[in-house]
Parts: structure tokens; sequence; C-alpha cells
């Protein structure tokens, strides 16, 4: 890096002008001997300099450079091709968040964006879900679902109380043995008990749980409040919780905001509607919005949690319940990226099962692929659809390996092993994603 001309001649004016003073002609001559040395060492220093600066640039940019070129522990995300039929699969759905979703947080996300004074920005999912429950409903997001039970454990402290049917003693969620029981007590602490048998819960069961003394309301001095899942066996008649003061509320870890489009897949508007109190669901592929705990209830049961001094510190970021807002929107006109996948027709999974079964069987070391007809499953065996697979045998490696290298690389392709192959169900693939498969499958038995 060398100095600017101007520079020089200014040191070497300046030693001169010094060098003139001197009287001894000796001491003259060291000066101006000093000055070229020095005018020849300032950029042999400054590059020196910004050598160092580099270098100390490069070390701190390390592990960004190393993140992504993948040597380092840091693993970046894998884009999800969901080819097992499951739509709850442990690994993911595959199914991507709307774009219109995602661009109602932008605003937020950039900070450009902000809300009046006393205006609550769950209002426009309120007014989406106000018509499907019956009644007026508030709506608080919080930020899990686990968040959300333990704001429900809440009326187990202090003078409240929660019962639980037994027949929701099976596990809240895929890769998990807790039951709804053991998950309240584990998040609060609170007074749960279980009541009634494995195969249902009758009034009887309610009044010998109270020892035949009606529940405050809630918010009072002895507040009872009956926590269950989605079940059939579950449901208790709302007259007969009225009748001892008692409060529902449902827990669905994957439920829909509206009305299902499949057989046995519930919604939190459709349970309101039949009666409970409020409903607590998971954010995820069925609400086409990103993770999240959801709690929607009837106005004037709702009213206890704003003053409760948890709220601001559980409350989902203004972004995330803006994504809400838009994820409600296009569930009223089912056009949410799940129900387009719902609504395929046989025919069309039929069609794209056939072209994808003639690319695969051009793959060396294809042996053949065939088009079979299993059904596709939804969250926690809810519900079932018709769908269409592509089996695939191979002559180099078993099917439990080609299903492992495909979850290999920048893309995981999901699907499912057996004796016969490799089977790659379609009801949950999108045609784009359909355009990949044959490259992957094509890469995993080399």
């Amino acid at each position: 890096m060398a100095l600017p001309p101007w520079t020089v001649d200014l040191l070497r004016r300046g030693v001169a002008d010094l060098a003139r003073q001197a009287t001894d002609p000796e001491t003259a001559q060291n000066l101006k001997d000093q000055a070229s040395k020095l005018v020849e060492e300032l950029p042999r220093v400054a590059r020196e300099k910004v050598d160092t600066i580099l270098k100390q640039a490069e070390a701190s940019a390390a592990p960004f450079r190393d993140a992504w070129a993948g040597t380092s522990a840091f693993q970046g995300p894998q884009s999800l091709i969901n080819g097992s039929g499951n739509l709850s699969h442990e690994r993911g759905s595959g199914v991507a968040v709307d774009a219109s979703v995602l661009a109602a947080a932008a605003p937020y996300l950039m900070g450009d964006c902000s809300l009046s004074q006393g205006h609550r920005n769950t209002q426009p999912v309120e007014r989406f879900l106000t018509e499907p429950c019956g009644t007026e409903v508030q709506v608080l997001v919080v930020n899990s679902f686990d968040a959300g039970l333990s704001l429900i454990g809440q009326c187990g402290r202090r003078a409240g109380r929660i019962l639980v049917p037994r027949c929701c003693a099976v596990p809240l969620r895929s890769g998990s043995s807790a039951c709804l029981a053991d998950e309240l007590q584990r998040w609060t602490g609170g007074s749960v008990r279980e009541v009634g048998t494995s195969d249902g819960i009758k009034e009887s069961d309610l009044a010998d749980a109270l020892g035949g003394c009606p529940s405050r309301s809630f918010g009072g001095q002895r507040s009872t409040t009956l926590v269950r899942l989605p079940k059939e066996c579950c449901t208790l008649d709302a007259e007969a919780r009225r009748k001892h003061g008692v409060s529902e509320i449902v827990v669905a870890p994957s439920a829909r905001l509206l009305g299902a489009s499949s057989e046995g897949c519930c919604s939190a508007a459709g349970l309101i509607r039949a009666g409970a109190d409020a409903v607590l669901i998971g954010g995820g592929v069925l609400t086409g919005t990103p993770g999240m705990g959801i709690l929607i209830g009837r106005t004037e049961w709702m009213k206890v949690w704003n003053e409760d001094p948890r709220i601001s510190m559980l409350q989902a970021p203004d972004a995330i319940v803006s994504m809400l807002n838009a994820a409600a929107l296009l569930a009223c006109d089912n056009n949410l990226p799940v129900d387009r996948l719902i609504a395929a027709s046989e025919s069309n999974l039929q069609d794209r099962a056939e072209r994808l079964a003639t690319q695969l069987s051009g793959i060396d070391g294809v042996t053949s692929a065939v088009v079979t007809q299993d059904s596709a499953t939804m969250p926690l065996k809810s519900g079932t659809l018709p769908s269409r697979q592509v089996l695939v045998r191979v002559n180099t490696s078993s099917p439990a390996v080609v299903v492992e290298r495909l979850t290999k690389g920048d893309t995981c392709l999901l699907a499912e092993p057996s004796d016969d192959g490799v089977a790659i169900d379609l009801r949950w693939v999108t045609p784009d994603q359909q355009a990949r498969i044959s490259q992957l499958f094509a890469i995993a038995i080399r």
C-alpha cells in the first residue's frame, strides 16, 4: 500500500528545511539519510499493517466460511420431500408455509411496522373464527404448544383443580410416551386428577370427582376444569358440565382452525361449536403456520388470561401472530398448501404416479417400478386419504440402505422400505417436488 505522492513530498520538504537549519554539515547529512530511510520504510510498514488486518478478518470469518462449506459442526437445513405417506412424519411434513403467510410477517421482521395503542393483533383471526364457532371468541397466541399447556395447568393451581378423563391416557404427540395428565403435571405441578374409565367419562364420574359439591365459576375460589383430547369417548354433555360448574378445554396438538376437509380431522371451530369453552391447538402443517401454541376460547372465559402476569412472557411476537392471521384467511377458502394436497384427485395422483414410474424405470439399477394404491395418513391417525405410491425395486442395494441414502444431501426424500422395494407416496408431494425425485433416486442407488 503506497503513500500518496503529496505525502511523500511533504515529508521530504520538511526534513530538508530541518537540514538547512542545522549548522553542522554532518548532522544535516544524517538527517537527510534518515529521512530517505523513513520514506522508504513507511510503505512497507503500511503493507504489513494491512496484511495483519486481513489475517484477523480471515480468522474471524472462518466459522461462517466453514458453515457454508459444510466443514464444521454446523448443519444447514435440508429441503424436505415427504414421500412417506405420513403427514406427521417425525422428520417433518414436507409441506411449505404459503408465501402469503411468510410475507405477512415481513414488515414486523424488518422493524418498520407497529400496532396502534390498544389494538389486539389477533382481531383478524378472531373475526374469521366467530361465525364458524357460533359465538364470539378470543385468541391467545403463545410461543409454543408446551407454553399453552403450562397456561392451562394454571387452572390446577391455588384452589383450582384439573380433571382429565382416563380414556385420554394415550401419547399426546408422536415420538413421546407422555400422556395429557403427565404433561399438565410436568409443566405446572398443579392439582391434576384422572376420572372416568378407559372406555369414557359419564356425568356420575364427574359428580364423584367433585364430591357432590358443584364447582364455583372459573376464577372463583374453587374452580374445576375438565381437560381432554378431541376423542368421542372423552365428550361430556355441555348441560351436565354447566350443572356442576365445570369448564372444558380440549387439547388438540394436530387440528385445523376451521372445518376439516377430511373425515376424522377435527377443527378448533368445530370443537367450540360443540360446547368446549376453549381449545388449545399446535401450529403446524394443518394450520398453515410455523410452530406455535394457539389458545382459542369463548370471550367471557378467556378474560381470565388477561389477568395472568405470565402472559407477557409467553405471548408470541407480532410477526408470528400476523402469520396466523394470514393463514386463517387462506383456511377460510380451503386454500392452505395442505388443502391443495388433500384436494388432489385419485386420477391426478394416478397420472403422476405413472409418469414417475416410467422415469424411475429408466434408471440403471432399477429392475421395476409399479404403481400401488395404499392410503396416506393424517396426523396421529386422525384420518386417512386415498393415495398412490410408486414401488421401486432395485438390484444394487437393499431397500433400507436406499431409503437411508435418500435422506442424505441437500434434499431429503422420505420413503418407506419394504421386502418388495422402496415405496414413494405422492399424496403429500407437490408436482414441483416430484420433478426432483428421479435425480435423487439415481444418486441414491449408485
